[in-house]
């Protein structure tokens, strides 16, 4: 039932059975992250090997050659991705001892983190006794600190550690991300941090393209005040380290967090403007628009543009993804061929988990295709209708023109609906927060974006080379500022976000499977996944959240109270754990007097049992009855001793039954995490 089932559809659409290989490839790409252990590379050789002696025994069989065709889509996508993590763990150098050390090296990356201090990447450091430090290391400084640039030498005292795990059961798991960015361990400065000269076999390597982003960025940061400029840094080369923590605050919960993040949205906008601007200056050179095709001719332009930018963008996920997609556009014009379809973004979306398989993974990766497929598959349905409505008013062009314009905003707020919609449920996973309000700014910042910013980033890029470009730079400037006015205000709405706790990973995997189901398929049978995407919005009602949060060191303990918010006790340090436990579980932060009255009961000098069950004294605390914290780091929970150290931190669940998850069961035994 089920196989004639499959070969209706296929039937029915056998070209878009090809655009369900990137999915496969996927799948099998995913499954490698899912296991709680190291899969055997000889295990994994095995099946390929098997897979192709049933091929070539079934040689004459269509119907299984079909399944054991889509069976090695899936290998191929684990076999890739497994050969590149052996790949890079051949090429990773031991992991040593946390500790503070002094050392001397140079910088090979510099750039800022999300609180706008100062990041330096360093390869093969040297101690104090001139001995080398295997692998590479990203570590923090104080503050801004000096203008660092990559090819620097400096010396300094930091404290070296490896790779900073999940924080707790379901969390962000960190040192999966620096391992496949090629990271032996992170650190942070404790001294500051003194130039020094280069030793001469060192020399002083700085990338061109490095240099330029520099120059930009320092050239930008000249002429704007520092918002404007931060948003302005992030735009032309990506680097977000310069825009305030208020600011991303307000971009965030006015939805328009995704113009920070060089994505589809630049690049089609500057690679588009310059096709236009290169048609248009060829208009007016009879000598070259009469002998030549300047449509081909414009898009060689934009094409080298495209490049240029991706270069100095940082060529993050959403870049490359939107180069690609791009650049296969542009391809269609020089070849007369029409490129924008579902095809274009499959291409796009195969070389990047080939090249790149641990992206999906990531949220940038699943937001930008999810956004992106979804309006095509919305574009697909709905432009003959566009069309037909468009040469109803051919004769006239006023009324054309209405119509273009009412079109325009119309498609706005439906594209970025469509885009909203599809992005939610990965917002929701990876962020635990929506933006409710997001139409709205994307209403009033779109045009500006449009006609404002993009046209004169693109300008500046083209006459910096001159230094013709501030004036433009400026303009860019004004256009940002009133954008960070309208998230400003936007935010500042009542409701404009509300925190909410991630569906389980089934939900989210049921949801994606089902979203791709409506989006392939073109005919009746697509609405099948509406199912399956109900069900998997839905299942984030099944989600309970813990009653009992632990770090690893037991130094950090969070609590449930009686309005399912977790209560973070009063500890000093480890900001980045607590707010990442708030976040996960769509907790809010206290109150100065909740805070004060959680002192005073910690102390033992109240409670508040309608708020939160726990009373304590002077040696020990209790939370239900059942969990005891005795204030020289002893837990015990129904009398028997917890040690967080050696499962990296736990969840409890205290509902009909003690329920713990820990850690190091939720990573398991993986190559980035073994030390």
């Amino acid at each position: 039932m089920i196989q004639n089932f499959i070969t209706a559809i296929i039937k029915k659409e056998p070209d878009r059975i090809k655009l369900w290989i990137p999915v496969l490839f996927g799948t099998g790409v995913g499954l490698y992250y899912l296991l709680e252990q190291e899969p055997s590379k000889w295990l994994t050789l095995g099946v390929i090997e098997v897979l192709i002696l049933l091929a070539i025994l079934f040689r004459y069989y269509p119907q299984v050659l079909k399944v054991l065709f889509v069976l090695a889509c899936i290998a191929a996508g684990f076999a890739d991705v497994q050969i590149q993590t052996i790949y890079r763990e051949s090429k990773q150098k031991a992991i040593i001892p946390a500790h503070t050390v002094y050392i001397q090296g140079q910088i090979s990356k510099a750039d800022y983190n999300i609180k706008g201090n100062r990041r330096l990447v360093f390869e093969n450091l040297k101690d104090f006794d001139g001995k080398s430090i295997d692998g590479r290391y990203k570590i923090t400084l104080r503050g801004r600190g000096d203008n660092f640039s990559e090819g620097d030498c400096v010396e300094m005292v930091a404290r070296l550690q490896s790779l900073a795990k999940a924080t707790l059961p379901g969390g962000y798991q960190f040192d999966r991300k620096g391992f496949y960015n090629g990271y032996s361990g992170s650190g942070y400065a404790l001294s500051t941090v003194y130039r020094v000269e280069c030793q001469d076999t060192q020399g002083k390597k700085q990338s061109i393209l490095n240099l330029w982003r520099q120059k930009i960025n320092n050239r930008i940061s000249s002429l704007l005040p520092a918002d404007e400029a931060g948003i302005a840094v992030a735009l032309i080369t990506g680097e977000r380290g310069l825009i305030s923590q208020q600011l991303i605050n307000h971009y965030r919960d006015s939805g328009l967090a995704h113009f920070l993040s060089i994505s589809g949205l630049h690049m089609s906008m500057l690679v588009g403007l310059m096709f236009f601007l290169a048609r248009l200056i060829l208009a007016f050179i009879p000598a070259i628009s009469l002998r030549y095709d300047s449509k081909k001719i414009a898009a060689v332009l934009a094409i080298i543009i495209s490049i240029v930018y991706l270069g100095l963008s940082g060529a993050e996920i959403p870049a490359v993804r939107a180069f690609i997609m791009t650049f296969i556009v542009l391809l269609g014009v020089l070849f007369n061929r029409r490129a924008i379809s579902m095809y274009t973004i499959a291409v796009a979306a195969m070389i990047i988990l080939t090249v790149f398989p641990q992206a999906l993974v990531g949220a940038s990766f699943q937001m930008s295709f999810a956004a992106v497929i979804c309006l095509i598959a919305f574009y697909e349905r709905n432009a003959k209708a566009l069309e037909s409505y468009l040469d109803r008013s051919s004769g006239n062009l006023l009324v054309k023109t209405c119509k273009i314009l009412f079109l325009y905003f119309v498609g706005m707020l439906i594209s970025d609906l469509v885009a909203s919609l599809a992005t939610l449920p990965f917002a929701v996973y990876h962020f635990n927060r929506i933006a409710l309000y997001t139409s709205l700014a994307n209403l009033l910042a779109a045009p500006i974006i449009g006609f404002i910013i993009m046209p004169f980033v693109l300008l500046s890029l083209l006459l910096m080379p001159f230094g013709m470009e501030e004036c433009f730079l400026r303009v860019v400037g004004f256009g940002i500022s009133k954008v960070n006015q309208i998230t400003t205000w936007v935010s500042s709405l009542e409701g404009a976000s509300y925190q909410i706790v991630s569906e389980p990973l089934w939900g989210l995997l049921l949801i994606v499977f089902s979203g791709l189901w409506l989006c392939i398929w073109q005919s009746k049978i697509r609405h099948i996944g509406w199912i399956g995407i109900i069900i998997g919005l839905l299942s984030v009602v099944t989600v309970n959240k813990p009653d009992i949060l632990i770090s690893s060191d037991a130094k950090v303990i969070a609590l449930r109270d009686n309005q399912n918010n977790l209560v973070v006790l009063p500890s000093r340090g480890k900001t980045f754990i607590k707010q990442q436990w708030l976040e996960k579980t769509a907790s809010r932060t206290l109150s100065k007097k909740e805070n004060d009255k959680l002192k005073r009961i910690y102390k033992g000098k109240e409670t508040d049992f309608s708020w939160l069950d726990l009373k304590c004294d002077s040696e020990h605390c209790v939370y239900k009855n059942k969990f005891q914290i005795t204030k020289g780091d002893k837990l015990l929970l129904s009398g028997k001793h917890l040690n967080p150290d050696t499962t990296l931190g736990m969840a409890i669940y205290m509902n009909k039954e003690l329920r713990i998850k820990t850690v190091r069961e939720y990573i398991g035994q993986r190559i980035w995490n073994r030390n």
